[in-house]
């Protein structure tokens, strides 16, 4: 969806990953706790600020779009789905500039920062989703309604089997697979 004035709301990724790390890391705070800090850090920007913010945000979810990532994120979490992988992204982000390039390049990176007890419990990024919701103080159609969504690409292969996804992801594989919850989840 365009702008109204028929030009795209940006932020620079250098502004947006600033904001992103001011904030703290999963690592070191709770998702809540580093995204009521972004949230903190909007709320005085300018209305087109923010919808660069959204924008930038939206842009760098569309680059974390791949089928490699959506592989690994069920090497992790032991189950995928569209918002399970969408928070997938969002806490990816959170992890920062460095963490994120570095994943979207090779997803088996994520087993080098990845210190969490339960991943399906413990990784989401879902506040992420409504920082700039919580920091705007207007009607936030005001904002929505000038956002870009990028269309998802289109994935179209087969699920491989256990073996290829140990192949493709070793330390991920190593550090999450979760057969028993695999099995619980699916069925199988």
């Amino acid at each position: 969806m365009a702008m109204n004035n028929g030009s795209k709301a940006s932020m620079d990724e250098s502004t947006f990953w600033a904001i992103i790390e001011s904030a703290g890391s999963p690592d070191r705070c709770s998702p809540d706790e580093q995204c009521e800090r972004i949230t903190e850090a909007l709320a005085s920007l300018s209305q087109s600020e923010l919808v660069g913010f959204e924008n930038r945000r939206n842009e760098l979810l569309h680059r974390a779009y791949t089928w490699p990532m959506i592989k690994a994120c069920f090497v992790v979490l032991s189950y995928v789905s569209d918002d399970v992988f969408e928070d997938f992204r969002h806490w990816l982000i959170l992890n920062g500039r460095e963490r994120f390039e570095a994943a979207v390049k090779d997803p088996d990176s994520m087993a080098d920062f990845i210190d969490v007890e339960d991943p399906a419990e413990e990784i989401s990024g879902e506040p992420l989703l409504f920082v700039v919701d919580n920091a705007w103080h207007g009607d936030i159609e005001e904002i929505e309604e000038q956002v870009e969504f990028p269309e998802p690409p289109d994935i179209s292969d087969d699920w491989p089997p256990k073996e290829t996804l140990q192949a493709e992801f070793p330390k991920l594989f190593e550090g999450f697979w979760d057969e028993d919850r695999i099995s619980e989840i699916h069925g199988d």
